[in-house]
């Protein structure tokens, strides 16, 4: 006959077992977490653009640069990555014979926070809302700035930009760009200051891929 297990030995022996089955339920729990956290995802944005700007020396010779934007955007890690974008932008006939032409590119880091899903797949995403800082260069193909004693028909200078945006799902992985507003600091000549301190709003489309 085989003797009984004395109850304290019988505890010894199920507290382990229990204690693994324990930290096993929470690294299967937690996995998922960890996974979607490692998750990348991107956005490729089309946006009409327009930008307010005004002549220098002037309280409000205000006019606005209209034109498009191509903008892309990769998150890594919980949301954090970057972004880069290229931007044109005209005004013609200012003051009856003056056009300004520039392109902008830019890059810098980039947040984007997920607003969930509404089903299952991966593509069922409500939308998002990011914010970002970039820095570029913007060329002025065509206008008028004053560099010491003369006035150039073009220039290019360093330029900072500091925003952000809110995507809406339309379709799958179709979302509606509804607003992206930004703050952009140019330092083009201009006689003065030689800084330009620009809105600029934009909408648009965004194709979305990834989670």
């Amino acid at each position: 006959m085989s003797r009984p297990v004395h109850p304290v030995l019988r505890l010894r022996r199920s507290v382990p077992a229990a204690c693994t089955a324990v930290l096993l339920g929470l690294l299967c729990a937690l996995a998922p977490e960890a996974a979607r956290a490692q998750v990348r995802s991107g956005d490729f944005a089309l946006t009409y653009t327009q930008e307010r700007s005004k002549f220098a020396g002037t309280a409000c010779g205000c006019f606005y640069l209209r034109g498009a934007t191509a903008d892309f955007g990769y998150s890594f890690y919980k949301g954090l990555g970057f972004a880069a974008s290229a931007t044109g932008v005209a005004a013609t006939n200012l003051r009856g014979s003056i056009d300004i032409e520039q392109i902008s590119l830019l890059v810098g880091p980039r947040y984007t926070y997920n607003l969930g899903f509404i089903g299952p797949a991966s593509s069922n995403r409500r939308g998002g809302v990011f914010g970002e800082g970039k820095i570029g260069y913007t060329f002025a193909t065509s206008g008028l700035y004053p560099v010491g004693n003369t006035i150039a028909g073009n220039a290019s200078a360093l330029t900072y930009q500091l925003g952000g945006g809110f995507n809406l799902t339309l379709y799958e992985r179709f979302d509606l760009r509804l607003i992206e507003a930004d703050f952009v600091r140019t330092q083009l000549p201009n006689g003065g200051s030689n800084q330009q301190n620009l809105l600029r709003l934009a909408s648009g489309i965004n194709f979305h891929f990834g989670h």
